[in-house]
């Protein structure tokens, strides 16, 4: 519900949105219990219209299940748009859809710290174009991965790293235009190429790989504190068949997509056949410990070498990203 009153509130206000329709009250609708809901079309895809099984769609007071809260939506090739149709109860169909995270968005004074990478954001959510007052065509602008003010909204909305949200509204009232009823969905991008994707890593701060060669620190942690680094994967492709889907020895359902990531640390040079997801400190351990959210700490005394931290894909280790840190 949460979700659902903070993207009102920006449909209200959103720029980069397509009104199609005048907003009138013409005789003939009822203006009681306005609803909207979504259908989607796609003739092209290969696969047929795939929904995440990790993020089921909770039913509405009356009306049934949509098929799922998370669309899934190749990233290029056959499947690239799709057709979604907003579904109007008791009101007229003058529909304003939009996207989220809303494009180029600023950030008059950037934030600190590393939680939140600093960064203008970008139109990576692609477009929407209205066909009529009910249907438009959405395409894809690659997989996202958010910073700045992009990821602040995102953040707020519960978008994902690697998701778009497409809302689609309607005034409610026609005599108070502030009152409107919305239906929402999360599309989340993939990578087309089987049988994972594969996916693609982001890590802040990280250890640029061109040119390559570069050891020098991103970043100094005095001994025995922390640092939050901030990473994850997006573009992992649905896994198709059940041979796929038995991931790490679960067996997961249809259409499951693993962008799950594993922290690491390591000694430098940066190699994955050194690096261990190190929880607790030890001997095993020497050059710090990193938590499943990306928290550093470094040892009580600075090792020999400089620590890497290191994330790796879950379903494909040999996806990853790296950091150099310097223990003072």
């Amino acid at each position: 519900m949460k979700l659902c009153f903070k993207i009102v509130a920006l449909v209200i206000t959103a720029v980069a949105v397509y009104s199609v329709i005048g907003c009138t009250g013409p005789a003939g609708f009822s203006y009681q219990n306005v609803s909207v809901s979504l259908s989607v079309e796609c003739g092209d895809c290969g696969a047929g219209i795939i929904y995440n099984p990790a993020y089921p769609a909770p039913s509405a007071v009356g009306q049934p299940a949509p098929p799922g809260s998370v669309l899934d939506q190749v990233n290029s090739g056959q499947g690239g748009t799709v057709l979604f149709t907003a579904h109007v109860t008791n009101a007229p169909a003058n529909v304003t859809w939009a996207l989220y995270p809303s494009p180029n968005l600023t950030i008059p004074t950037p934030p600190t710290g590393t939680s939140t990478p600093v960064g203008e954001s970008t139109p990576q959510v692609g477009n929407v174009t209205a066909a009529s007052g009910n249907t438009a065509y959405y395409v894809q602008n690659g997989v996202p991965v958010y910073t700045g003010a992009a990821l602040q909204q995102a953040q707020a909305l519960g978008i994902p790293q690697g998701m778009v949200l497409l809302t689609a509204s309607v005034p409610s009232d026609p005599n108070d235009p502030s009152k409107v009823a919305t239906a929402s969905q999360l599309i989340q991008i993939y990578n087309p190429t089987l049988p994972y994707g594969p996916p693609a890593a982001y890590l802040s701060p990280k250890t640029p790989t061109n040119p390559a060669g570069l050891v020098n620190p991103v970043v100094f942690v005095p001994r025995a504190t922390s640092f939050q680094f901030y990473g994850g994967m997006v573009g992992a492709a649905p896994c198709s068949t059940a041979a796929i889907c038995l991931i790490g020895g679960v067996q997961n359902p249809l259409n499951t997509v693993d962008n799950g990531a594993v922290w690491e640390v390591g000694p430098s040079p940066f190699s994955l056949a050194t690096a261990a997801p190190c929880t607790t400190a030890g001997s095993a351990c020497p050059y710090g410990t990193i938590s499943s959210t990306g928290l550093y700490t470094a040892p009580a005394t600075p090792p020999a070498v400089n620590p890497v931290v290191v994330i790796v894909s879950h379903v494909v280790p040999t996806v990853s990203a790296f950091a150099y840190v310097g223990v003072q």
